[in-house]
């Protein structure tokens, strides 16, 4: 004994199980391993960390095969949806697919536009994707602000018109013939 402290052995530190208070702390303080450490000064870092991988709190790192990459880059092509590609790969979330298809250079996948039943939003909407061009784009080279972006069903004839000549059409006005 040393200034009334009694020490024990490291073989004997190693060996004491782990209680349910000290599981529960593990829980509570996850993932602040300086808040762990202080919590739990008698358990080292690297028991703390096997500690919580036991405990299953925090989530195994996916590593991903040549085979997947290449899925990633195929269903980015094809543009699946969301619900597709959770599909694709079940054992993961779609920010870690998403993830890794930015850090591999898939395809973007394009948004798919939904119709608003406004005929000549309709066909500007269509025609943008037709040409595999974006909203962004077309609100850019037509001088729009985000009209088109915003997904906005307000017509707003300027902004129209603007679109079609950027497009390559013409807005045209017809009247019913009267007999």
């Amino acid at each position: 004994m040393k200034n009334g402290k009694s020490h024990r052995s490291v073989s004997q530190v190693m060996a004491l199980p782990w209680t349910s208070l000290e599981d529960d702390q593990v829980r509570a303080g996850y993932p602040s391993y300086d808040l762990l450490q202080k919590n739990l000064p008698h358990r080292s870092l690297s028991a703390l960390k096997h500690r919580v991988r036991v405990l299953g709190i925090v989530r195994r790192r996916h590593v991903w095969t040549n085979q997947e990459v290449r899925r990633v880059h195929a269903a980015f092509e094809a543009n699946l949806s969301a619900a597709e590609l959770l599909a694709l790969f079940p054992s993961l979330t779609l920010c870690q697919i998403k993830s890794k298809a930015g850090h591999v250079k898939a395809a973007r996948r394009k948004v798919r536009l939904v119709p608003f039943g406004i005929p000549v939003l309709d066909a500007i909407r269509s025609r943008v994707q037709n040409e595999d061009m974006s909203l962004a784009e077309l609100d850019r080279r037509a001088k729009t602000g985000r009209f088109f972006q915003k997904s906005c069903r307000k017509q707003n004839l300027r902004y129209i018109v603007r679109a079609a000549g950027v497009l390559g059409g013409d807005v045209e006005i017809e009247w019913p013939d009267e007999e």
